[in-house]
């Protein structure tokens, strides 16, 4: 659902969803339509999350939300709690369509899983939809290069259901691509495809450059990086050796996948903001920070059915930005990743930092 023909909005197509679904008729009413309609969906997903043995226990009693502010009353949520996935279902095992096991570190060693129901999926598949249309259109084919996003209901597959009924392709190099190592069995794999978008991490996009150093690969008009934070070096030289729009996606699989995105004017991602609500905190958790300034991100998640998610430490380092984006959009944006937040056991938490194009090293 997007906002009615001749209501002005910014050129990012987020903000048209999101007024579609809010009521909006242009970008004045957005923000306060918007956070009415956030509290409301505050409210439902408190209650559905205590349908879980988890929240059923640790929000008793603090629940009485009148304003968006009021969730800062909320315990937060950790990883490691959620080793314990079983206590956060919601919904029968029987309306689960994915589940989805994270091998990530951690005090207890232990997988966390994540269940989502078919809706679930489909607010996803409506983000991606939108997000998308920046980057692809009808008649033309998106190549999703992400290792894993063949399996069913991956990232390809839920690429494929978003965008099959807008006429556009959605492709995905087998497994046996990927097990070659390197990047020249992926780049000749790429040629063939013949692309005009692709989705790839940005390791990915390195390598690529180095097979494709002066020109992009064949039709190539747009990509999207994704799974890692992109450095803005790196996707400088792809705009201007391959000519064509480059754009980064913060997404984590607790928010099924897609979360912010950005748009042409790379001015930091825009919030699927009836989805997630974002907060930013100090390392302790014991404040909440002011727009501009960076610290944790804090996601919960909103109109989610098997397993809600209410005020979730993603370890990620960002700040929201303050000012409206030059697309003119007047809501609040998402910056880069900073860093991530590691807290060793027995340790204080410390921040380290990305490296550019060569992952994580210490700050």
């Amino acid at each position: 659902m997007t906002a009615s023909p001749g209501a002005h909005f910014g050129s990012c197509p987020l903000d048209a969803w999101l007024a579609g679904q809010c009521g909006a008729a242009d970008s004045r009413e957005l923000p306060i339509l918007l956070a009415q309609m956030q509290l409301r969906l505050l409210r439902s997903t408190l209650a559905q999350a205590m349908r879980g043995t988890y929240y059923g226990t640790r929000l008793q009693g603090c629940c009485d939300i009148t304003t968006l502010a009021d969730l800062t009353r909320l315990p937060f949520t950790t990883a490691d709690d959620l080793r314990n996935w079983g206590e956060f279902l919601c919904v029968s095992q029987g309306d689960v369509q994915r589940m989805v096991t994270l091998h990530t570190s951690g005090t207890t060693g232990q997988p966390k899983r994540l269940a989502f129901t078919d809706a679930d999926l489909a607010h996803t598949r409506d983000f991606f939809a939108v997000g998308m249309s920046q980057l692809v259109r009808a008649g033309q084919r998106l190549a999703v290069l992400l290792p894993g996003a063949e399996r069913p209901d991956g990232v390809a597959d839920l690429l494929r259901q978003a965008l099959g009924s807008a006429g556009v392709e959605v492709v995905a190099p087998p497994p046996q691509v990927h097990m070659a190592g390197g990047g020249g069995e992926l780049a000749r794999w790429l040629e063939q495809a013949a692309a005009h978008c692709v989705v790839a991490a940005p390791a990915q996009l390195a390598s690529l450059l180095t097979c494709f150093p002066a020109a992009g690969p064949k039709n190539l008009c747009g990509v999207l990086s994704s799974a890692e934070p992109l450095d803005a070096t790196l996707g400088q030289s792809l705009r201007q050796r391959w000519q064509c729009e480059v754009l980064d996606h913060y997404g984590l699989t607790e928010t099924a996948y897609g979360c912010a995105v950005e748009c042409a004017a790379h001015q930091g991602f825009h919030v699927r903001e009836l989805d997630v609500l974002v907060e930013i905190v100090d390392i302790s958790g014991s404040n909440v920070l002011p727009i501009g300034q960076a610290g944790e991100v804090v996601i919960t998640t909103l109109q989610r059915e098997a397993m809600p998610l209410v005020r979730y430490r993603t370890g990620d380092v960002a700040r929201l930005l303050p000012g409206p984006c030059a697309c003119g959009s007047p809501l609040h944006r998402l910056g880069p990743v900073l860093g991530r937040i590691e807290r060793p056991a027995g340790a204080s938490p410390r921040i380290v930092c990305p490296s550019k194009g060569r992952g994580w090293q210490n700050s």
